[in-house]
């Protein structure tokens, strides 16, 4: 840390378990949505249990998946109560789609701007 400012890039597994205080992080970009990818055979089966119940397994499973992770994310920039910053999300699935609003609800109150 020699006072100066800088740039860190990370991918999803950044998103969690790292620790940035203060001002060492005030700037989170999210370049996409956190969506797992469904290959798992514990979530296939899962899916298809939820289908065949008529449910729909991406609202059920995978936007609450993704909620958790984003959150996760947002939290590098937003580890204290004193902490600020700005989070930019570039995937427009988060004002496009009926679920980005349930994605957006899902985070710690915050003004926002679309652009």
């Amino acid at each position: 840390d020699a006072g100066k400012h800088s740039v860190l890039f990370g991918l999803a597994s950044f998103a969690e378990g790292v620790d940035l205080p203060g001002e060492y992080c005030s700037c989170v970009v999210i370049a996409r949505l956190p969506f797992s990818v469904p290959e798992d055979p514990v979530d296939a089966t899962l899916a298809e249990w939820i289908q065949k119940r008529g449910g729909n397994p991406f609202m059920q499973i995978s936007v609450p998946d993704a909620a958790i992770r984003l959150k996760q994310a947002v939290g590098r920039l937003l580890r204290t109560e004193s902490d600020r910053g700005e989070i930019v999300i570039f995937d427009r699935r988060i004002i496009d789609k009926r679920y980005g609003k349930l994605l957006l609800q899902s985070l710690p109150p915050f003004p926002l701007i679309r652009q």
